[in-house]
């Protein structure tokens, strides 16, 4: 080998070594340290005491230990995803960041949530869009690519809002602690912790205690405070820590025990040189080169996005120009609106509107509008962000604003062209979209509109094909959670995941009903078979809006036999129309796919009398025909409307304990009897039965008659008064 190249190679070699040891024994002093510190206690169902002293005492403590420290105390939902957002640009100058959180959090389909005291949480949909998503936190830190991250979760609370939630999870699942990081939890995954009777909850009092102690690495810290807690609580609680650290991490001083002397190093051999592991710093070394070209690669797109954005301004004004010049004979026109003036001012908020900065720009726009509520564009802005975060009504009334003022821009066609998509106009929609492209809109964030109206109309070819030219205009690092959800409804194959039962026309689930489960395996949909008898599910192949697949059955000694199925997914994906083909019989005979779980599974005929209307568990097979009249009244009145489809909700949510409560009381029987009597008639009148229609008519013209008479009786009375007075 040449001398030349050999001095080369060592010296990348010593490259490195050094790299490597730098990342492997992370000293107490010297390197940046971040915190972000949140603790929320104020809320209204269900407040916690100690949170927010815990929150403040933690931020002293890191204080001390030479942390930045953001601190946030009963914080709501856009507080909290600011200082998400804040606290991973921070840990992008590099060294330690710690997040730490103290109040209630919850689990919901394996992923975890932490709850702002802002949240109104109903049911298990509401969470993801009421709460923080955990793994939002641990995506920041992981993006940022700082060396070294703690997260703590004092937040495994028993769930306050579980009644209403279908799953029966209890604390918090178990995250994936992302390389050069550590989960702690205040216990085990799948279990709930006390909030303690002092000033502090029981998990953060023996953190507190123990943090302060010098000379102990970061893992040492939470076995002292696991040993601590344990003793505690009597083994009730077991903290737990996920970790993937490659070094050790000091909070308060190096550990100077193990240390060797002065006169031991100078009389010891020299240290052998550690063994390095070439493919893992290789491996580094290209994920910055990556994460480097990335960036390189947005801060082209920007400088050409502001390029084509002043393009776009200096045309504008030559055809400003070119009019005055033309209308010079006519009177003076007056200056044109404050948003047309701003509109070049408001674009790069217009732009953070289809990314990650849905929080700044809504910011941004409130306080435009509020210094000029003139300013259509800026108004416009405002109510993409209402669109965005899903308060329509807000961004309706702000849409309603800007076509009052007939101010046209970029911005306001894309307002009004989101607009028309939510409310279901897609043709109208798709015009302002299409204009607001050719003046120069964000890109993007027409994509986004354009998924929006395409999905509204269930056009999911079209919405998936807006979404997939959006993704190729925003890098997933920056994609917001209004279009990640966007996504996954344009996604068929994701929104199929979930068990059905498979019923008949006539949507009957009983203990002889079958199952279909679908799976998503490395981006492929496959299903399982359950329910009554056995079976399996192969050949599944989607177009367009179809879906078949083959359900196969054993016939005993007869050997096996199999369904086709023909799925029709154009509708709702809860209640999917089929048909079925028999392979020995050649019979055909179409069906539902219910969703477990679902609205239409419950409005389903269940023969469980638990499941059915009250009347049934009230009064048994002799009302089965009032049982009837009610179920039609509720699928053709009752699920046409949206309040009609709540009330179905909440009564099959409530009515399976009502119903056992007045099986086993005589009296509570007859009562319903009598109060039901007069809903069925009704129910039966809008259903269109003539009988229940002419007594309602007999009801109607007796209490018409009687009030009338009534009416007399006071009339002839006062009369009579009036004779006695004279």
């Amino acid at each position: 080998m040449r001398p030349s190249l050999l001095r080369t190679a060592s010296a990348l070699l010593m490259l490195v070594l050094c790299l490597g040891l730098a990342d492997s024994a992370l000293a107490a002093g010297g390197e940046n340290r971040i915190a972000l510190i949140i603790g929320n206690g104020a809320y209204k169902s269900a407040p916690l005491k100690n949170p927010v002293k815990d929150a403040r005492d933690m931020a002293a403590l890191l204080k001390s230990l030479g942390f930045a420290v953001t601190l946030k105390v009963d914080a709501e939902q856009k507080d909290m995803e600011e200082a998400v957002r804040q606290f991973g640009l921070d840990l992008r100058q590099g060294g330690v960041g710690l997040f730490y959180f103290a109040g209630h959090g919850l689990q919901v389909g394996g992923n975890n949530y932490l709850v702002p005291v802002d949240a109104k949480i109903q049911s298990e949909s509401d969470v993801r869009f009421e709460c923080v998503d955990a793994g939002r936190v641990l995506g920041k830190m992981e993006d940022a690519g700082n060396s070294l991250n703690i997260v703590i979760l004092d937040a495994c609370r028993n769930n306050p809002f579980s009644r209403g939630f279908r799953s029966a999870d209890r604390g918090l699942a178990e995250m994936r602690a992302p390389t050069g990081s550590l989960i702690a939890y205040a216990t085990a995954p799948g279990s709930v912790a006390s909030d303690g009777t002092g000033d502090n909850g029981i998990y953060t009092k023996h953190l507190l205690k123990t943090m302060r102690t010098p000379g102990l690495s970061i893992t040492d810290v939470f076995m002292r405070v696991r040993m601590g807690v344990v003793a505690e609580t009597g083994k009730k609680q077991v903290p737990w820590e996920s970790s993937s650290l490659t070094g050790y991490f000091y909070l308060s001083g190096e550990d100077k025990a193990n240390q060797p002397s002065a006169a031991a190093t100078a009389s010891a051999p020299a240290p052998v040189a550690p063994t390095v592991d070439l493919k893992a710093e290789k491996r580094r070394i290209a994920e910055a080169a990556e994460r480097l070209k990335r960036e390189q690669q947005e801060l082209a797109e920007i400088q050409a996005l502001q390029a084509e954005k002043a393009r776009l301004e200096a045309e504008r004004q030559r055809l400003a120009q070119a009019k005055q010049l033309a209308m010079a004979s006519r009177p003076k026109q007056p200056p044109p609106a404050p948003a047309q003036r701003t509109s070049s001012a408001n674009a790069q908020y217009f732009s953070l509107l289809a990314r990650d900065g849905i929080s700044e720009a809504q910011k941004y726009f409130e306080n435009a509008v509020q210094a000029n509520p003139e300013d259509a564009d800026a108004r416009a802005g405002l109510a993409i962000a209402y669109l965005l975060n899903k308060r329509d009504t807000d961004a309706k009334y702000h849409v309603r604003r800007v076509e009052e003022s007939r101010v046209t821009t970029p911005g306001t066609r894309v307002a009004r062209g989101f607009m028309l998509g939510v409310d279901g106009q897609l043709a109208d929609s798709s015009y302002q979209l299409n204009r607001a492209l050719e003046e120069g809109a964000d890109k993007a964030l027409v994509q986004l509109a354009m998924a929006t109206a395409a999905a509204k109309k269930n056009e999911m070819d079209q919405a998936k094909k807006a979404m997939e030219e959006y993704r190729s205009l925003v890098p997933p690092m920056h994609e917001n959670e209004y279009a990640k959800e966007m996504a996954r409804k344009v996604d068929i194959v994701g929104r199929l995941v979930g068990t059905f039962y498979w019923t008949t026309d006539n949507k009957a689930i009983s203990a002889y009903t079958s199952t279909i489960t679908f799976v998503v395996n490395n981006n492929v949909l496959e299903g399982t078979a359950g329910g009554y008898g056995s079976g399996s599910i192969s050949n599944i192949k989607i177009t367009g809006k179809t879906m078949t697949l083959r359900f196969g059955y054993s016939m005993g000694i007869f050997g096996t036999s199999y369904y086709d199925l023909t799925c029709d997914l154009s509708g709702d994906l809860d209640s999917i129309p089929t048909s079925a083909r028999d392979s020995s019989f050649g019979q055909t005979w179409n069906g539902y796919l219910l969703r477990q779980g679902s609205l239409a599974q419950s409005m389903a005929y269940h023969a469980s009398p638990a499941d059915c209307f009250i009347a049934t568990a009230a009064y048994g097979e002799p009302w089965d025909e009032h049982v009837t009249t009610l179920r039609r009244f509720r699928d053709s009145v009752l699920a046409n409307s949206s309040l009609g489809r709540d009330f179905v909700a909440a009564y099959y949510r409530h009515s399976p304990p009502i119903a056992d409560a007045i099986r086993e009381r005589p009296w509570a029987r007859t009562l319903v009897r009598w109060a039901l009597a007069p809903v069925v008639v009704a129910a039966g009148a809008a259903n269109g039965d003539s009988q229940s229609q002419a007594w309602l008519l007999l009801a109607a013209s007796l209490l018409c008659a009687t009030a009338g008479a009534h009416r007399l009786r006071g009339r002839r009375r006062r009369h009579s008064d009036e004779g006695q007075g004279g």
